[in-house]
């Protein structure tokens, strides 16, 4: 669970930079589909995990 942020305003630019990061990433995506959209996320972020482990150790 994420904490929420202590300013109505901060949270509603939180959300609306979040729905346009997923807008530009859909519209640059959008002709693989859905599933691997997801698929390709997924692979993203835990690339960046291993990355961020390797570096840690």
């Amino acid at each position: 669970m994420q904490p929420t942020a202590t300013h109505p305003a901060l949270e509603a630019e939180q959300d609306r930079a979040r729905r346009a990061q997923y807008a530009t990433l859909t519209a640059h995506y959008g002709e693989i589909g859905s599933a691997a959209l997801l698929a390709a996320l997924v692979c993203a972020q835990q690339k960046r995990d291993t990355e961020q482990d390797s570096k840690a150790a």
